[in-house]
């Protein structure tokens, strides 16, 4: 139970420090760079993570712009919890972001464009954030200013794709992406938010569509997603003890959030993979719903 009482007092005081920088940097108009802007809030969970389950940890560089932000939420936490520092997991948490999408209006066709809103991860969020210093990037270039792998920077690029806020285009060998232009969006038939995969799919043949290196297997993600979710729950249950469905549904939720595989089923789906992993003799559950790690007989 002592875990359970620091990780709730954890969120709690995490909210109370959010204010109190929040508060500060809305007062401090050098952070700001004109008088009419609306200043970007960095919010952040801050745990201590010897009570916490084992989080997955990913180096990547933010955009200076996204970094300066999250610099100045660190300074503002070291002057209020001095001589504490924080430690940031780059790869957790969510980004809320305003972008330009071209679409069809569904009632006269023509194509517009109109701003919404997106929510994404980090990572995603510091890629297209580079697009505002320069309207285009080949693979190797976002890879080497992010330092993530080009095969992962391929992956998160597909989801801006998707949005309909970035468009693939080949010179020689390498897949540039650019800002998509309205004849792009006209002759791509962008009406509506289809699914990138789905909407090439008649291209398939064609060995030279650079949206091709987007396609991404759904059972080789559905597989990767699956270990993902298993080693929370295997860090939890090592913290923890053991923890009901209800909590780890709960808990999953909370920690996958942000991440590359959003934890978005059901606890009756979540029932099923718990009792796979029983099956595969890695967890227990006890006769009352507590779920626990299987200990290994020697």
């Amino acid at each position: 139970m002592r875990q359970c009482e620091v990780m709730i007092k954890d969120i709690d005081d995490s909210k109370r420090i959010f204010h109190n920088i929040r508060s500060t940097l809305e007062n401090d108009a050098s952070t700001r760079i004109n008088e009419d802007e609306e200043p970007v809030m960095v919010d952040a969970a801050i745990v201590s993570h010897i009570f916490w389950p084992a989080l997955q940890k990913e180096q990547f560089k933010n955009h200076p712009r996204i970094q300066a932000k999250i610099d100045q939420f660190s300074i503002e936490y070291a002057k209020l919890k001095n001589p504490r520092r924080l430690i940031w997991m780059k790869q957790l948490g969510t980004v809320q972001l305003e972008v330009e999408v071209y679409e069809e209006d569904e009632r006269d066709g023509v194509l517009t464009s109109h701003v919404k809103e997106v929510t994404c991860t980090p990572a995603h969020a510091t890629l297209l954030a580079h697009f505002e210093d320069n309207d285009r990037w080949s693979v190797d270039e976002l890879a080497t200013e992010t330092g993530m792998s080009e095969e992962l920077v391929k992956k998160r690029m597909g989801f801006w794709i998707n949005q309909h806020v970035i468009q693939t285009t080949r010179s020689s060998s390498d897949l540039i992406y650019t800002l998509p232009s309205v004849e792009y969006v006209a002759d791509s038939n962008y009406g509506g938010l289809t699914d990138h995969r789905e909407h090439h799919r008649h291209d398939d043949d064609d060995d030279d569509d650079p949206n091709r290196e987007q396609a991404i297997s759904l059972s080789a993600h559905e597989e990767e997603e699956i270990k993902t979710y298993e080693s929370y729950i295997v860090g939890m249950l090592s913290n923890l003890g053991q923890l009901p469905l209800e909590r780890i549904h709960s808990m999953l939720r909370t920690f996958v959030a942000g991440s590359d595989h959003r934890y978005d089923k059901t606890p009756q789906q979540l029932a099923v993979f718990l009792q796979q992993l029983c099956k595969e003799d890695k967890l227990e559950c006890s006769p009352d719903g507590f779920y626990k790690l299987l200990k290994k007989r020697s």
